[in-house]
């Protein structure tokens, strides 16, 4: 149990603790809409809860790809079709992020250097 501890605490110190923050407050209120909107079964509530504790390491792995893919470059975008993109992206990584959330976890682990002996 101790290690399972320490690789927790391993993930949370190796991410930015703004990043962390800021994720999850978006995370918070997607979770707290789709819990709000709807009637939901409790299969589904774990699911929301699951996804919401997941969705700052599912983040990692897209903002990561998209910072290599465009090189530091950016796009300016008319506002309604930006704001639009960014809600439809929060919705598909917060949805798919126990899926994604697995190789963001990989990522922070190898990227820290935790895979070496006695770190």
């Amino acid at each position: 149990m101790s290690e399972m501890i320490q690789f927790i605490r391993k993930m949370f110190y190796g991410v930015d603790t703004q990043y962390l923050v800021k994720s999850y407050i978006i995370s918070m209120a997607v979770s707290g809409f789709l819990l709000y909107v709807s009637e939901v079964s409790f299969s589904l509530a774990i699911y929301i809860v699951l996804a919401g504790l997941l969705f700052p390491f599912a983040t990692i792995v897209w903002d990561d790809l998209i910072n290599t893919l465009m090189g530091g470059h950016f796009i300016i975008l008319p506002l309604l079709f930006m704001l639009m993109w960014k809600a439809f992206k929060i919705l598909m990584l917060y949805m798919l992020s126990p899926l994604i959330a697995p190789f963001g976890m990989l990522y922070v682990y190898i990227a820290n250097g935790y895979y070496r002996k006695g770190e």
